[in-house]
Protein backbone atom coordinates (compact mmCIF):
# COMPACT_ATOMS: atom_id res chain seq x y z
CA UNK A 1 0.00 0.00 0.00
CA UNK A 2 2.85 2.38 0.78
CA UNK A 3 4.50 1.70 -2.59
CA UNK A 4 1.18 2.23 -4.39
CA UNK A 5 0.62 5.53 -2.61
CA UNK A 6 4.11 6.72 -3.55
CA UNK A 7 3.53 5.78 -7.19
CA UNK A 8 0.23 7.67 -7.30
CA UNK A 9 1.91 10.73 -5.79
CA UNK A 10 4.76 10.64 -8.31
CA UNK A 11 2.65 10.26 -11.49
CA UNK A 12 1.40 13.91 -11.71
CA UNK A 13 4.88 15.26 -10.94
CA UNK A 14 6.48 13.12 -13.62
CA UNK A 15 3.81 14.20 -16.12
CA UNK A 16 4.45 17.85 -15.37
CA UNK A 17 8.18 17.40 -15.77
CA UNK A 18 7.73 16.40 -19.42
CA UNK A 19 6.28 19.76 -20.33
CA UNK A 20 4.78 20.76 -23.65
CA UNK A 21 6.60 20.14 -26.91
CA UNK A 22 4.79 22.88 -28.79
CA UNK A 23 1.97 25.42 -28.82
CA UNK A 24 -0.11 27.25 -31.43
CA UNK A 25 -1.60 30.69 -30.78
CA UNK A 26 -4.61 31.60 -32.93
CA UNK A 27 -7.82 33.64 -32.86
CA UNK A 28 -8.22 37.24 -31.83
CA UNK A 29 -11.45 37.98 -33.69
CA UNK A 30 -12.56 37.90 -37.33
CA UNK A 31 -9.67 37.04 -39.61
CA UNK A 32 -7.43 35.92 -36.76
CA UNK A 33 -3.90 37.16 -36.40
CA UNK A 34 -2.64 39.29 -39.31
CA UNK A 35 0.34 37.01 -39.90
CA UNK A 36 -1.53 33.77 -39.23
CA UNK A 37 -1.23 31.47 -36.22
CA UNK A 38 1.96 31.62 -34.13
CA UNK A 39 3.72 28.28 -33.68
CA UNK A 40 6.18 27.50 -30.90
CA UNK A 41 8.35 24.41 -30.67
CA UNK A 42 10.99 23.24 -28.26
CA UNK A 43 11.47 22.29 -24.65
CA UNK A 44 8.48 23.26 -22.56
CA UNK A 45 9.68 21.69 -19.34
CA UNK A 46 8.96 23.98 -16.37
CA UNK A 47 11.99 26.04 -15.43
CA UNK A 48 13.83 25.50 -18.72
CA UNK A 49 13.65 29.22 -19.53
CA UNK A 50 12.44 28.79 -23.12
CA UNK A 51 9.67 30.89 -24.65
CA UNK A 52 7.41 27.83 -24.57
CA UNK A 53 8.05 27.10 -20.89
CA UNK A 54 7.74 30.76 -19.86
CA UNK A 55 4.46 31.14 -21.73
CA UNK A 56 3.01 28.03 -20.10
CA UNK A 57 4.05 29.28 -16.68
CA UNK A 58 2.59 32.78 -17.26
CA UNK A 59 -0.70 31.38 -18.61
CA UNK A 60 -1.21 29.16 -15.55
CA UNK A 61 -1.06 25.92 -17.52
CA UNK A 62 0.29 23.84 -14.65
CA UNK A 63 -2.27 25.26 -12.23
CA UNK A 64 -5.11 24.25 -14.55
CA UNK A 65 -3.73 20.89 -15.65
CA UNK A 66 -3.16 19.35 -12.24
CA UNK A 67 -4.38 19.80 -8.69
CA UNK A 68 -1.01 20.77 -7.25
CA UNK A 69 -0.32 23.76 -9.49
CA UNK A 70 0.61 27.24 -8.22
CA UNK A 71 -1.95 29.85 -7.13
CA UNK A 72 -3.99 32.08 -9.40
CA UNK A 73 -7.02 29.86 -9.99
CA UNK A 74 -10.41 31.55 -9.82
CA UNK A 75 -13.50 29.86 -8.46
CA UNK A 76 -15.75 31.29 -11.19
CA UNK A 77 -15.73 33.58 -14.20
CA UNK A 78 -14.71 37.13 -13.27
CA UNK A 79 -17.36 39.83 -13.45
CA UNK A 80 -15.37 42.19 -15.68
CA UNK A 81 -17.12 43.09 -18.93
CA UNK A 82 -13.99 44.47 -20.64
CA UNK A 83 -11.99 41.43 -21.72
CA UNK A 84 -11.02 42.39 -25.24
CA UNK A 85 -10.25 39.87 -28.00
CA UNK A 86 -9.96 36.18 -27.15
CA UNK A 87 -7.09 34.03 -28.36
CA UNK A 88 -6.66 30.27 -28.24
CA UNK A 89 -3.45 28.49 -27.26
CA UNK A 90 -3.34 24.83 -28.27
CA UNK A 91 -0.74 23.03 -26.16
CA UNK A 92 0.89 19.86 -27.48
CA UNK A 93 2.07 17.19 -25.02
CA UNK A 94 3.79 14.01 -26.20
CA UNK A 95 2.31 10.98 -24.45
CA UNK A 96 3.64 7.52 -23.78
CA UNK A 97 1.65 6.02 -26.66
CA UNK A 98 3.78 7.73 -29.28
CA UNK A 99 1.06 10.25 -30.10
CA UNK A 100 0.28 13.76 -28.91
CA UNK A 101 -2.32 15.17 -26.56
CA UNK A 102 -3.71 18.60 -27.46
CA UNK A 103 -5.08 20.86 -24.74
CA UNK A 104 -6.87 24.07 -25.65
CA UNK A 105 -6.80 27.17 -23.48
CA UNK A 106 -8.61 30.50 -24.07
CA UNK A 107 -6.66 33.69 -23.32
CA UNK A 108 -7.75 37.33 -22.97
CA UNK A 109 -4.41 39.19 -22.84
CA UNK A 110 -5.85 42.73 -22.65
CA UNK A 111 -8.60 42.16 -20.08
CA UNK A 112 -9.22 44.91 -17.56
CA UNK A 113 -7.58 44.03 -14.27
CA UNK A 114 -5.01 41.69 -15.84
CA UNK A 115 -4.92 38.87 -18.43
CA UNK A 116 -7.42 36.04 -18.01
CA UNK A 117 -7.22 32.44 -19.17
CA UNK A 118 -9.71 29.57 -19.20
CA UNK A 119 -9.13 25.86 -19.70
CA UNK A 120 -12.02 23.41 -20.02
CA UNK A 121 -11.91 20.47 -17.63
CA UNK A 122 -11.80 16.85 -18.75
CA UNK A 123 -9.39 17.24 -21.68
CA UNK A 124 -7.16 14.14 -22.01
CA UNK A 125 -3.50 14.85 -21.26
CA UNK A 126 -0.62 12.63 -20.16
CA UNK A 127 -2.79 9.67 -19.06
CA UNK A 128 -5.01 12.02 -17.04
CA UNK A 129 -7.53 14.80 -17.67
CA UNK A 130 -7.30 18.53 -17.12
CA UNK A 131 -8.63 20.03 -13.92
CA UNK A 132 -9.52 23.21 -15.84
CA UNK A 133 -10.99 26.50 -14.69
CA UNK A 134 -10.27 30.23 -14.78
CA UNK A 135 -6.88 31.74 -14.08
CA UNK A 136 -5.92 35.34 -13.25
CA UNK A 137 -2.53 35.93 -14.84
CA UNK A 138 -0.03 38.71 -14.30
CA UNK A 139 0.77 41.35 -16.92
CA UNK A 140 3.87 39.42 -18.01
CA UNK A 141 1.52 37.14 -19.97
CA UNK A 142 0.37 40.09 -22.10
CA UNK A 143 3.95 41.21 -22.59
CA UNK A 144 5.09 37.69 -23.55
CA UNK A 145 2.32 37.32 -26.12
CA UNK A 146 3.11 40.74 -27.62
CA UNK A 147 6.76 39.72 -27.91
CA UNK A 148 5.64 36.58 -29.76
CA UNK A 149 3.60 38.54 -32.32
CA UNK A 150 0.29 39.70 -30.83
CA UNK A 151 -0.75 43.35 -31.35
CA UNK A 152 0.93 45.76 -28.96
CA UNK A 153 -1.97 47.08 -26.91
CA UNK A 154 -2.41 48.41 -23.41
CA UNK A 155 -4.76 46.66 -20.96
CA UNK A 156 -8.37 47.76 -21.08
CA UNK A 157 -9.83 49.84 -18.29
CA UNK A 158 -12.68 48.75 -16.09
CA UNK A 159 -16.01 50.49 -16.74
CA UNK A 160 -16.70 53.38 -14.40
CA UNK A 161 -19.30 52.66 -11.78
CA UNK A 162 -22.27 54.96 -12.21
CA UNK A 163 -23.29 56.66 -9.01
CA UNK A 164 -26.80 57.99 -8.60
CA UNK A 165 -26.96 61.60 -7.50
CA UNK A 166 -29.99 62.96 -5.67
CA UNK A 167 -31.72 65.84 -7.49
CA UNK A 168 -31.02 69.19 -5.97
CA UNK A 169 -33.79 70.38 -3.68
CA UNK A 170 -35.20 73.67 -5.00
CA UNK A 171 -34.73 76.56 -2.62
CA UNK A 172 -37.87 77.69 -0.85
CA UNK A 173 -39.09 81.10 -2.06
CA UNK A 174 -38.26 83.93 0.29
CA UNK A 175 -41.14 84.92 2.52
CA UNK A 176 -42.54 88.38 1.67
CA UNK A 177 -42.02 91.17 4.18
CA UNK A 178 -44.91 91.28 6.61
CA UNK A 179 -47.37 94.11 6.05
CA UNK A 180 -46.94 96.93 8.55
CA UNK A 181 -49.42 96.79 11.41
CA UNK A 182 -52.41 99.13 11.00
CA UNK A 183 -53.51 99.57 14.62
CA UNK A 184 -50.50 101.76 15.66
CA UNK A 185 -51.46 104.26 12.97
CA UNK A 186 -55.07 104.22 14.07
CA UNK A 187 -54.07 104.79 17.70
CA UNK A 188 -51.84 107.75 16.77
CA UNK A 189 -54.63 109.22 14.65
CA UNK A 190 -57.17 108.95 17.46
CA UNK A 191 -54.73 110.50 19.95
CA UNK A 192 -54.18 113.48 17.67
CA UNK A 193 -57.92 113.83 17.13
CA UNK A 194 -58.63 113.86 20.86
CA UNK A 195 -55.78 116.32 21.44
CA UNK A 196 -57.13 118.73 18.83
CA UNK A 197 -60.69 118.40 20.16
CA UNK A 198 -59.54 119.01 23.74
CA UNK A 199 -57.55 122.09 22.74
CA UNK A 200 -60.47 123.55 20.86
CA UNK A 201 -62.75 123.05 23.87
CA UNK A 202 -60.34 124.84 26.19
CA UNK A 203 -59.99 127.79 23.85
CA UNK A 204 -63.76 128.07 23.52
CA UNK A 205 -64.26 128.19 27.26
CA UNK A 206 -61.64 130.89 27.63
CA UNK A 207 -63.16 133.04 24.91
CA UNK A 208 -66.76 132.87 26.25
CA UNK A 209 -67.99 136.06 28.31
CA UNK A 210 -68.60 135.56 32.06
CA UNK A 211 -72.04 136.03 33.79
CA UNK A 212 -73.26 139.72 34.62
CA UNK A 213 -73.17 140.84 38.24
CA UNK A 214 -75.65 143.30 39.81
CA UNK A 215 -74.32 146.28 41.81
Amino acid sequence: MLVLALLLAVVPTAAQAKGASGATISGGGPGGLPGGPINLKGDGEPGSGTNLANLAQAAGVWALLFEDGPGGELASAPATANRGPRYTITWIFPNGAGTEDKVRQSVWPYAAGGPLTFMASGQPVLDATTKGGWYQAADNLRQSLIALGLPSREPLTAPATATATAPATPAAPAAPDPAPAVWPRVAVGLALLFAVAGGALVLRRRSSPGAATTP
